[in-house]
C-alpha cells in the first residue's frame, strides 16, 4: 500500500487524516504488533486526561504506533491548541517507534504554530532527534542553538535531551571532544544509576578516539574542572596493558581530581579496554600461496620480506647489544581459504608469536570471522566484513588496495577544483571496484560523474568506448543527420562533449599506454587525466610510455622515489630474483614494509595521527587496525614519472 502525500496542497486537516489512514493500514501490515526499540527518552508534556489516559498506556506498554494513530485521530477531532498539541506528540510517539519519515512528515504539519516555549523546545529537539537519524547533524545542531536560551534551569527532562542530541551530532561531524563534553555535562542531570554508568562509560568510549597527543593537548587547554578529569583518566587509558600497577595509576589520577564522578566500574571498564602492548616477536610465521594460482605474488612478498629480514639481520649484527632479529617459519596457505584458521593453530603450537598473512582475500576473511585471535596478525589483504572490537584487537590488516586509491585519486582531483567527472574502466571484476569506488567517494566530496563507460582489457582498441565516453559519436549522427536533409557531404570537425573536467582511467600499464593516445585523437587532449598506480609499470620506460605524458597518478615511494633503505633493498631484489622484480616489485615493497612495520604496531595504534615511512607510502594506522597508505602524486613528462608537490 503505497499513499503519496502532497503537504502544500492539502489542508491542514486533511492531511491529517491521511496520515492517520496511512498509520492505520501501517498497523494493519504491522499486524498490530508493538513497534521497534524506541530511539529517545519518553516525552509527555500532553495532560494527561480522561481521553488520553489509555492512548499513555499504550506508550507504557511500548505500542508506540498505535498511541500516535490514537492521537493523531484526537487532534482531527479537537479544537486548537489541542489539535497542535495531540499532534506533536503524535510526532513524538512515531520517532520513538523509529516511524523517522511518518514523523518527519507530521512535525512539518506544525509550522506556524506557536503556543508557548514548552511547546516551541518540545518541537525543537524532536526536530534535532529527526535530523540527526537522517544524518544530517549541523542541521540539528542549528535547530537545538535556537532554544538554548529557553530551556529553564528546572526543565532537567528538556535539559538532558538537549545535551543528549548535541552530544550525537558533534559525534555524527567526527567531533569526538565536542561530544564528549555534551555528554560529560549530561551527567549531573542523570540520576538512575544505570543511566549514569552507561552515560559515562560513553563519555570515556567517545575521549578514546582521540589520540594519546590530542588528549594531551586538550588537557593543556582546559581548565582544571570535572571535564579535565576525563580527559586525564581518557589519557591514562592509552597506557599499554603490560605490568603496570593499575591501582597505582588509578590513585595519582584521584589525587589530582579527588570529587570526579567517575565511578569505580567506569574507571575499570577503562582499564580493561586498553590495548594489550604488542611484545617484540620472538618467532613470526609468515602465511603466504607458495603454490597454486597465487605463487608467483607470494614469492615476491617472501622475498621483499626477507630481504628486509636479512638487512635488519646484518644491521643488528654490527651493533653492539642489539637483540636478535626473530626467527621465521614458512608456511604454504594452501589453496583452500578455509584450511587458514588450522595453519595458523599450527604456526602457533610450533612457536610463533607474531603472524604474517594470509595474503588471499578469502583466507583473510576467513581468518577474521575465526574470532578473537590469541597471537596477533598482520594480515596481507583487507576484509571487506567491519571487524568487531574483541577480532579487530590483535588483527591488523596492510594492503596493496586498488579501491583505497581509486577513492585516494577523488580526493586529490577534488582539491584540484574539478567537479565534473568521466570514467572509463576495465569490464572486469577488478574494473568494477575501483570505478564504483571513486564514483562513490567523488560524489560524497560533491562531485558528478557525467559518463561511465567500460572496455574490453584483452583488445587494442578502445576508440568506441571513448568516443562514447566523450559523446563523439552524438557529433557524428549530427553530421550523418544533416548530411541526410540536405543531401550532399559536409565538412565536418567532430566535438567532444564540453561538460567534463577530468577523465578517470582505470587500467594498467598496458591498457593505459593505450587509452591515452586514443584520448587526444579524440579531441581530449587538454582534459585532465587521473590514474591510479596501475597505469605506470613500476619501471622507468620512456620508450613505452612516450604517449602517457599529462597522466596524473599515485604510488609508492618504492616505485617512485624510495630513499636509501628502499635503493639498497630493490637492487638487491633486482639481483636475486631479476624476472619478480619487473613484474611484482610493489608486492616485494609488500613484504619488505610488512616485516619493518610491526615493531611500530604500538606506536602507530596508540597515535593515529603518527605515519611509519614505508616503501608502499606513508602507513597510520585507523581505528579498525587497517593500515592506510598515503602515496605520491607524479605527472609523466617525456614519458617519465615526475614527482608533483605534495598536497
Amino acid at each position: 500500500m503505497i499513499l503519496e502525500f502532497h503537504t502544500r496542497a492539502c489542508c491542514r486537516l486533511g492531511l491529517r487524516t491521511l496520515i492517520a489512514a496511512f498509520l492505520f493500514a501501517t498497523a494493519l501490515l504491522a499486524g498490530c504488533a508493538n513497534g521497534p526499540t524506541p530511539s529517545g527518552e519518553a516525552v509527555q508534556e500532553v495532560p494527561v486526561t480522561a481521553d488520553t489516559a489509555p492512548l499513555e498506556k499504550m506508550v507504557q506498554q511500548g505500542r508506540y504506533l498505535d498511541a500516535a494513530l490514537a492521537y493523531s485521530r484526537l487532534a482531527n477531532e479537537s479544537p486548537s491548541p489541542l489539535r497542535e498539541e495531540y499532534s506533536l506528540r503524535a510526532a513524538e510517539l512515531l520517532m520513538q517507534g523509529d516511524y523517522v519519515p511518518q514523523a518527519f512528515q507530521m512535525l512539518n504539519e506544525l509550522d506556524g504554530a506557536a503556543l508557548g516555549p514548552t511547546f516551541d523546545i518540545r518541537r525543537a529537539l524532536l526536530s534535532a532527534d529527526i535530523a540527526l537519524a537522517r544524518q544530517m547533524p549541523q542541521q540539528a545542531l542549528t535547530v537545538l542553538d535556537s532554544v538554548a536560551g529557553e530551556i529553564a534551569e528546572d526543565e532537567i527532562d528538556f535539559r538532558r535531551r538537549w545535551h543528549r542530541l548535541r552530544g550525537e551530532a558533534w559525534t555524527q561531524l567526527g567531533e569526538p571532544l565536542k561530544s564528549a563534553r555534551e555528554y560529560a555535562s549530561l551527567g549531573p542531570l542523570l540520576s538512575d544509576p544505570a543511566a549514569v554508568q552507561a552515560n559515562q562509560t560513553t563519555v570515556l568510549d567517545t575521549l578514546s578516539r582521540l589520540s594519546p597527543q590530542a588528549l594531551e593537548r586538550a588537557l593543556r587547554d582546559t581548565p582544571p574542572d570535572e571535564f579535565q578529569g576525563w580527559l586525564a583518566l581518557a589519557l591514562l587509558g592509552k597506557t599499554e596493558r603490560l605490568e603496570l600497577d593499575d591501582e597505582a595509576l588509578v590513585a595519582r589520577w584521584r589525587e589530582f581530581y579527588p570529587q570526579h564522578p567517575a565511578t569505580d566500574a567506569s574507571i575499570q571498564w577503562l582499564l580493561e579496554t586498553r590495548p594489550e602492548a604488542l611484545r617484540p616477536p620472538e618467532q613470526i610465521a609468515l602465511i603466504l600461496p607458495l603454490s597454486g594460482r597465487y605463487a608467483k605474488a607470494g614469492e615476491a612478498v617472501r622475498s621483499g620480506f626477507l630481504a628486509a629480514w636479512y638487512d635488519d639481520a646484518r644491521r643488528q649484527t654490527g651493533e653492539q647489544d642489539a637483540p636478535a632479529p626473530p626467527r621465521l617459519r614458512l608456511y604454504d596457505e594452501g589453496h583452500d581459504p578455509k584450511q587458514i584458521t588450522a595453519i595458523y593453530q599450527q604456526a602457533i603450537e610450533e612457536g610463533a608469536d607474531f603472524v604474517v598473512g594470509p595474503l588471499d582475500k578469502a583466507a583473510v576473511h576467513t581468518l577474521a570471522a575465526a574470532g578473537p585471535l590469541p597471537t596477533p596478525v598482520l594480515a596481507l589483504n583487507v576484509d571487506d566484513q567491519p571487524l568487531t572490537e574483541p577480532q579487530a584487537a590483535r588483527f591488523f590488516q596492510l594492503a596493496l588496495s586498488p579501491e583505497q586509491e581509486a577513492r585516494e585519486v577523488a580526493e586529490r582531483a577534488w582539491l584540484d577544483g574539478h567537479a565534473r567527472a568521466v570514467v572509463i574502466a576495465p569490464d572486469s571484476s577488478w574494473g568494477n571496484r575501483v570505478a564504483h569506488d571513486f564514483h562513490a567517494r567523488w560524489l560524497t566530496l560533491g562531485g558528478h560523474v557525467v559518463e561511465l563507460q567500460h572496455y574490453e582489457p584483452k583488445k587494442n582498441d578502445y576508440s568506441l568506448p571513448i568516443r562514447r565516453l566523450l559523446n563523439v559519436d552524438e557529433s557524428q549522427a549530427r553530421r550523418r543527420l544533416v548530411s541526410r536533409i540536405i543531401g550532399k557531404s559536409v565538412e565536418f570537425i567532430p566535438r567532444r562533449r564540453q561538460d567534463i573536467d577530468l577523465v578517470f582511467m582505470a587500467a594498467f600499464s598496458r591498457q593505459a599506454r593505450v587509452i591515452r593516445p586514443q584520448l587526444r585523437f579524440h579531441h581530449a587532449p587538454r582534459v585532465p587525466v587521473y590514474a591510479t598506480s596501475h597505469a605506470f609499470s613500476g619501471h622507468v620506460d620512456k620508450q613505452m610510455d612516450r604517449d602517457m605524458d599529462g597522466v596524473q597518478f599515485l604510488d609508492m615511494p618504492w616505485t617512485l622515489a624510495p630513499d636509501a633503505a628502499g635503493q639498497r633493498l630493490r637492487l638487491q631484489l633486482a639481483q636475486a630474483w631479476p624476472a619478480a622484480s619487473e613484474r611484482y616489485t610493489r608486492l616485494q615493497a609488500l613484504g619488505v614494509d610488512a616485516y619493518r612495520v610491526i615493531a611500530s604496531l604500538n606506536t602507530l595504534r596508540h597515535d593515529h595521527d603518527a605515519r611509519f615511512p614505508g616503501q608502499t607510502g606513508a602507513l597510520s594506522l585507523d581505528m579498525a587496525n587497517r593500515l592506510q597508505r598515503r602515496l605520491l602524486w607524479a605527472r609523466f613528462q617525456h614519458g617519465v614519472p615526475q614527482l608533483l608537490d605534495d598536497l
